[in-house]
């Protein structure tokens, strides 16, 4: 029987070696670029069991995301959102959150230096602080 072992998201940028960089810095992802050296064709982001990757293309393609409107959704687990999320915030600008979801995972969003929305997330034992999620 053929096993699916994992599904790697592929964000497409113009400059592969600026993003890959906020990736590392601001989530703690190891890089593997491709070619060697710049410019960069891709490169593959790793960290514990996930993996995403970045393809460079010629031209941005034009967006315009708004709340929830994510195209990444980290998952933690460990109790660290909160160390992640003062690690974050103190290196990047938050586009929403964090905020306690109506589902129980507490919730904030980054975005990359060519703005891909990357929402993180993670069911805390503790939730004193966190603010509702208002619909």
């Amino acid at each position: 029987m053929i096993r699916l072992s994992a599904i790697v998201p592929v964000l497409r940028v113009v400059d592969v070696e600026r993003c890959m960089t906020w990736y590392r810095e601001i989530l703690g992802f190891s890089v593997d670029p491709f070619p060697g050296v710049a410019p960069f064709d891709f490169c593959v982001l790793r960290r514990d069991d996930a993996e995403l990757m970045l393809r460079r293309v010629k031209t941005l393609i034009a967006r315009t995301p708004t709340a929830h409107d994510w195209d990444v959704y980290l998952r933690l687990e460990g109790g660290e959102l909160t160390a992640l999320l003062d690690h974050a915030r103190r290196r990047t600008p938050l586009v929403r959150g964090p905020e306690l979801m109506p589902h129980g995972q507490v919730e904030f969003e980054l975005e990359d230096p060519e703005g891909h929305r990357i929402c993180v997330a993670e069911v805390l034992d503790d939730v004193s602080g966190f603010p509702r999620a208002v619909d």
